[in-house]
């Protein structure tokens, strides 16, 4: 081990890095990029930092890891600039790693595979995909090359974690939706999967989730355009297209439209928001809801109130279209 000391140190003596300047050429573009491949080793890192021309000598890089007792860093991209010095390239190298993934609330199971499938600093294929429903929207920091199948399994844990959690935990809130026909995790996690599809709006997400309790305590349909839609692509992609009036028929246990209660299953991936504002729904008297074309809704008890507010919906987009 001696021998192999004296000899970087002597090598990094002949290379005259007195100064530990690892030089690139006049010509040098103004940032250098490399990627460190998970698992390599500082002589595979040497090779790459000197292919890129990061530096023009491995056994001064060398010789100061040695030094620095930094036998590994984290793969990943990084940006060098010219001219830096072998201390200032080892302690770019020595700066965390870290690289997120958003999840949107309200994606498919398929969609945030899609998603995942994006991600370049994500490594592998998707195998085996949970059940609608069953992936935790949130935004997770992942290691440069983790298996994308790694993150899946990771999304999934979390939703399960969450949903038992937020079920087990809540008896006040669990009885009380209970007597709307909520009495499993599976349908609040669906009820939820729905809520989440119908508003973008926050606060609206409990008010909406109390309509709904309302319709099933009626034995009323949903009425969700949300599930139609689900029903029409499987959850694959958006339909991208407003629904028309033979959509609300298409033949599906999941057509709210067409079948009484919750559907069978999700119809995307509830943010814990919307598990939240469905665990706790808004006490209200109200059946029906409809767009209100600022992104909100106009909520009535009535069928007759419901329909005033759909004429205004109807000449809102009317005027949108021009």
């Amino acid at each position: 081990m001696k021998n192999i000391v004296l000899s970087v140190f002597v090598a990094c003596t002949i290379f005259a890095i007195s100064d530990c300047v690892a030089l690139t050429p006049p010509s040098s573009p103004s940032t250098i990029t490399v990627i460190i491949p998970p698992h390599s080793n500082n002589i595979e890192i040497s090779r790459r930092l000197v292919n890129a021309g990061v530096i023009t000598n491995p056994w001064g890089f060398l010789l100061g890891t040695y030094l620095d007792q930094k036998k590994t860093f984290d793969p990943g991209k990084y940006v060098f600039k010219p001219r830096m010095s072998v201390i200032q390239v080892i302690t770019t190298l020595k700066t965390p790693r870290v690289y997120k993934v958003t999840i949107p609330e309200g994606l498919t199971v398929a969609e945030i595979a899609r998603l995942l499938n994006e991600q370049a600093f994500l490594t592998g294929g998707i195998f085996q995909l949970p059940p609608e429903g069953m992936l935790l929207p949130e935004t997770y920091v992942v290691r440069y090359g983790e298996k994308r199948e790694a993150v899946v399994r990771r999304l999934e844990t979390a939703m399960k974690t969450t949903l038992k959690n937020l079920w087990d935990n809540s008896a006040q809130s669990k009885a009380r939706i209970g007597e709307y026909g909520i009495k499993s995790e599976l349908e609040l996690l669906t009820l939820a999967s729905i809520v989440e599809k119908e508003t973008g709006v926050a606060p609206e997400r409990a008010h909406i989730a109390g309509v709904f309790l309302n319709r099933l305590a009626k034995k009323m349909r949903l009425q969700s355009d949300p599930t139609v839609s689900y029903a029409i692509t499987n959850g694959k992609q958006p339909l991208g297209r407003l629904l028309t009036r033979s959509d609300l028929s298409t033949p599906s246990p999941i057509n709210t439209y067409t079948n009484i209660g919750l559907p069978p299953q999700p119809i995307s991936c509830p943010g814990k928001a919307a598990l939240m504002a469905t665990l706790a729904p808004d006490e209200t008297s109200n059946l029906y809801f409809v767009a209100d074309g600022t992104g909100g809704h106009r909520f009535s008890e009535t069928l007759n109130g419901h329909n005033t507010n759909v004429s205004h919906w109807r000449k809102v987009r009317r005027n949108a279209v021009g």
